[in-house]
């Protein structure tokens, strides 16, 4: 035994030299931001990786964050099993297993509590023995808080893994807590559905997916592990998980049954498996859990869920098999959660052992490995459970001088949510549009910039843009410039940058040029002979690739492309007319119909191609934006994983980035301005709106959606759409050229972007200015007063007001001449005598009406009767 126990501390004190003390300095651990502040965002960590979206970090994560969520490559702290600001949630620890339940159940379903004492309380993680949640102080003993926020997370730190949740999760999937197969009689097939719509399966074997939940609540790193799955399929895949991950708290039979579901859809991806087995073992179904995480295991060849796995032996019975998969674990690259999670998982199985003794050391060695700024509440939970290790080894005084000597628990302030209690009339509608608390430069790891209208205007530079990329880059985000002007060469490209401010090198630069040499590289053979219209940079470009560049038609090219040339002619034109004709293939850098210079807007180089198809009747393959190669290929110069494009055009630089399922910031300082923004049509759309280049540096609000189908964003004006598709803000309608505030701007571009009509919104030309400029305050007009229209004839006024002041007489005198004048005063209502007067004579005049309409009546019978009598007579 005390052979073991030198090994036990020798080995636990050897690693925590290296992962304990050396994870001390991630923000993950040893950090809360509880204290009174809101929680962060949430979900199932895994390798690195994180589920759930970015998008809406006020609560965690995109719109209603949930799910699951990847991370570790944020720049939050690099690698790290991103703690979300509360790590005593451990109370309710992730791994706790209460023998009670195998007494009772079996196998059990030990996700409720933890554990390791053999029928007494647990292992002091829940000191009374039940399922705990923070609560607020109240002492109500209630599971989440009065805000609806859930306060507690269960964390799984194995290899970083673990479920928590968004603070709104429970306030916001309150209606998501059961399966819902009996909702109407919705038969509708996978692909006829959109993805915040209701998703009740065909064929009835999987749970409703309530309306609302989108898979954009996926970070993008977990969308595109699913980049595998098609359409429909993908969509439906994601939104399991995010239910699945929103729901393991609130239900864990729910969280499984959607995470289920996902693994039917696409059991050969790792993440879908990795929430299969969380689920599996949140619900108790031990034997299934084992299965997923090994799956998962040989899918990654690593050492994910390693504590999932070893308490899940436990909870079938083995502990010696727990202990053994904990000893072939390599702690070495762990850090403090997920070591601290082994060794109370490790001290559990070895009292179940009966080796307490041993369960006490391997605690008390944790204990000592600690470095100094740790968290509290890891102290607190190892110094819990060797109370209970000392008094099953009947050492109670000992035990009880340890619980005296724990530190206090924290208790979380009882929180009045102002913010939540203003959005008490919010909906869970998502929107095109995102929002994020965090600056846009933190919270993606490049960006993809266009050049022609957000870093320059022709040869002149765009305010802000140059002091804004290289503001963002000091907060860690790379910066790739893709332009469709492939008339420079990189080189060039970047010493205009530089002369400007931007600070970039060749290494920054992707061109259209570099883009179309790309692909005709895939469709030619090698060397193969190119007509080339274009400039200085396209030329570089096709020579790098190694075509061979000839003059003229009758060279009989394999190719012609064409590419922005400020100098090309009619005869260079012609002559690719001609070898197009005569069958050669026809590339094009890019379509672009217009460029932007400082005297307005120029024949870009997609008028050009547009002329020779016309002549040629052949269609050019374009290369450039919107074509999702160029991003993608820009991306990989720098080796970008969570990428932002930045541009001022719709139909290249934000359609280019729709379709490489890039997330885009609209900048108003080139061609597309406000109006086409809120008129864009799908596709078209930008994840994120601002004026200029500081968008970048800066957080975006999240627009919200209200009950009464009006929209607001930040500090906007209320946004709404009538039935004629007119926009109004605060119930003005905008009919005129309108000045509006940044926040309104995008309200106003939330609630077109929401109505489901081919037909774009009728929307008048607007200025946007900054939120805090008064001019951007939509305000309903003037009424017109009548002092206006006596100031437009100043003479009849001055006349009016001269008599006046020469009438001197007092007021009685000016009365009776009224009285007696010729012309009196017209009175409003007649008085009692008048009245009667009025009655008579409507009543003198009714009879003398009645009396000549009998004489009229008499009269024609008369003669009615002669014409029958001169009938009969005939």
């Amino acid at each position: 035994m005390a052979d073991e126990r030198h090994d036990r501390s020798n080995d636990f004190r050897s690693r925590g030299e290296r992962s304990w003390r050396g994870s001390s300095d991630r923000r993950g651990f040893g950090r809360r931001d509880d204290q009174g502040g809101r929680r962060s965002s949430g979900g199932y960590q895994s390798r690195n990786r994180r589920f759930d979206d970015g998008e809406s970090r006020r609560d965690g994560g995109f719109q209603r964050d949930g799910g699951f969520r990847r991370d570790g490559e944020s720049r939050r702290g690099s690698g790290q099993w991103q703690q979300r600001d509360n790590d005593r949630d451990f109370k309710r620890g992730s791994f706790n297993r209460s023998d009670r339940d195998r007494d009772r159940h079996g196998a059990g379903r030990g996700f409720r509590e933890r554990d390791d004492r053999r029928g007494g309380r647990s292992d002091g993680f829940d000191r009374d023995g039940r399922k705990r949640f923070n609560r607020r102080g109240d002492g109500k003993g209630r599971n989440w808080s009065d805000r609806g926020d859930r306060n507690d997370r269960h964390d799984h730190s194995e290899r970083g893994s673990r479920f928590d949740r968004n603070d709104r999760g429970d306030r916001r999937r309150d209606d998501r807590s059961r399966s819902r197969h009996d909702r109407g009689n919705n038969q509708r097939g996978d692909a006829n559905y959109a993805s915040t719509e209701e998703y009740v399966s065909p064929h009835g074997d999987e749970p409703t997916i309530p309306a609302g939940v989108s898979a954009s609540e996926l970070d993008s790193e977990a969308l595109r592990s699913l980049k595998t799955l098609s359409g429909a399929n993908h969509d439906i895949v994601a939104r399991h998980l995010v239910m699945a991950g929103q729901l393991i708290d609130l239900d864990p039979e729910q969280a499984y049954e959607h995470a289920r579901a996902a693994a039917k859809r696409a059991g050969r991806v790792d993440t879908v498996r990795e929430a299969a087995a969380l689920t599996a073992y949140a619900s108790g179904r031990y034997e299934e859990a084992l299965r997923e995480v090994r799956a998962v295991r040989r899918m990654r060849g690593d050492q994910s869920l390693r504590a999932v796995e070893a308490d899940c032996e436990r909870g079938l019975g083995h502990p010696e098999r727990a202990v053994d998969i904990i000893d072939k674990t390599d702690t070495a690259a762990l850090d403090l959660g997920e070591q601290v999670e082994l060794v109370l998982v490790s001290s559990g199985a070895r009292a179940d052992l009966g080796q307490n003794e041993v369960g006490l050391v391997l605690v008390d060695d944790a204990l000592a490995a600690l470095p100094e700024d740790a968290d509290t509440e890891y102290v607190r939970r190892l110094m819990s459970v060797k109370a209970d290790r000392l008094r099953e080894l009947g050492r109670d005084e000992e035990a009880t001088q340890v619980e005296e000597s724990m530190p206090p628990e924290i208790e979380d302030p009882d929180i009045v949510d102002i913010e939540m209690i203003a959005d008490a009339d919010v909906t869970k509608r998502g929107s095109t549009l995102h929002g994020t608390d965090e600056p846009l430069s933190s919270l993606f790891d490049t960006a993809l910039l266009d050049l022609d209208g957000v870093a320059w205007m022709g040869s002149d530079p765009i305010e802000h843009a140059a002091p804004s990329v290289v503001a963002a880059r000091e907060n860690g985000i790379k910066t790739v410039f893709v332009t469709n002007n492939a008339s420079r060469p990189p080189q060039a490209v970047a010493e205009k940058l530089n002369s400007m401010g931007f600070e970039a090198d060749e290494s920054m630069i992707m061109t259209s040029a570099m883009d179309v040499a790309a692909i005709m590289s895939d469709e030619l053979d090698d060397g193969a002979k190119v007509f080339m219209v274009g400039g200085p940079g396209l030329r570089e470009a096709l020579e790098k690739a190694g075509f061979t560049l000839v003059e003229r038609a009758s060279d009989q090219p394999d190719a012609v492309v064409m590419g922005l040339d400020r100098t090309v002619g009619w005869e260079q034109m012609s002559q690719a007319a001609y070898a197009i004709q005569a069958g050669a293939r026809f590339f094009a850098s890019n379509m672009d119909s217009t460029l932007p210079t400082e005297e307005g807007f120029a024949l870009g180089n997609g008028s050009l191609v547009t002329a020779v198809e016309h002549a040629t009747k052949q269609r050019a393959t374009a290369a450039g934006k919107p074509t999702p190669g160029i991003y993608q290929r820009g991306a990989n110069l720098v080796e970008a994983h969570n990428p932002l494009s930045v541009g001022d055009r719709l139909e290249t630089d934000i359609a280019g980035a729709v379709s490489a399922g890039y997330p885009a910031l609209h900048v108003l300082t080139g061609v597309h301005q406000a109006a086409d923004v809120i008129r864009a049509r799908k596709g078209q759309r930008p994840t994120y709106l601002a004026l200029d280049m500081r968008g970048l540096n800066e957080a975006h609000p999240h627009p919200k959606h209200h009950k009464d189908n009006t929209w607001t964003c930040g500090y906007s004006q209320v946004a709404s759409v009538t039935k004629w598709g007119t926009l109004r803000l605060d119930g003005i309608e905008l009919t005129e050229p309108t000045t509006v505030t940044l926040d309104s701007y995008r309200a106003l571009a939330a609630a077109a972007w929401a109505v489901e009509s081919d037909e774009p919104v009728r929307c008048p030309e607007l200025t946007v200015v900054p939120n805090d400029d008064p001019a951007g305050i939509v305000t309903p007009p003037e009424p017109q007063d009548e002092s206006e229209d006596e100031a437009e004839n100043p003479e009849v006024s001055d006349a009016i007001d001269a008599e006046l002041a020469e009438d001197t007489r007092p007021d009685s005198e000016v009365e009776e001449e009224a009285l007696n004048t010729d012309n009196p005063i017209p009175a409003f209502l007649p008085g009692e005598e008048e009245l009667e007067a009025l009655l008579r004579e409507g009543a003198d005049d009714e009879t003398g009406v009645k009396t000549a309409e009998s004489e009229d009546d008499a009269a024609a019978a008369d003669s009615a009767q002669d014409v029958s009598q001169d009938s009969a007579s005939e």
